[in-house]
């Protein structure tokens, strides 16, 4: 199998047409929409995806693909003042999973924070997404908080979720 990582762009019409046809076709089912953006209903719209998210243009979004097929996403946000990376979105097709893809997304995310001088990398996780819990574990990440505990009295669709964090130094 061979695996490419391109940077793709919310900004660009191409990207924009592929990846609404892409994520369309992966969140038809609304557990993996839940598990991967909380704060969105079912059923999916990508119009929606973006507004809540890839508005701000300091997102750096990538495909994993075979050939000329997309696998895979993954995007980092950098936070200059305080040295944080934030990746999010990371999810892989269904069809690809358990082939250390979503392992080489990260890796690939963790290089940019790291060439970028971050000294953190966090990622936020729903509890009930154990694979990704075990692969984030396994490659370093540490349970930073809880949101459930730190926004009860809140209504946060991210409620619940997990934030993890890496050391970069």
């Amino acid at each position: 199998m061979s695996i490419s990582i391109e940077k793709v762009s919310y900004r660009n019409m191409k990207d924009v047409r592929i990846l609404e046809t892409v994520l369309s076709n992966w969140f038809k089912n609304p557990k993996e929409l839940n598990l991967i953006e909380p704060r969105m209903n079912y059923p999916f719209k990508f119009k929606k995806w973006v507004a809540l998210t890839y508005k701000n243009s300091d997102i750096e979004s990538f495909v994993l693909k075979e050939n000329k097929w997309i696998v895979g996403i993954g995007n980092i946000i950098f936070n200059e003042d305080n040295k944080r990376a934030h990746a999010l979105h990371i999810f892989i097709d269904e069809k690809y999973r358990r082939k250390g893809l979503a392992t080489k997304m990260l890796q690939h995310l963790e290089s940019l924070a790291r060439d970028k001088r971050m000294s953190i990398l966090t990622l936020r996780v729903m509890p009930k997404n154990e694979p990704a819990i075990n692969l984030y574990e396994k490659m370093g990440f540490e349970e930073y908080m809880n949101t459930r505990e730190h926004l009860s009295n809140s209504n946060n669709a991210n409620n619940g979720a997990t934030i993890l964090q890496k050391l970069l130094g």
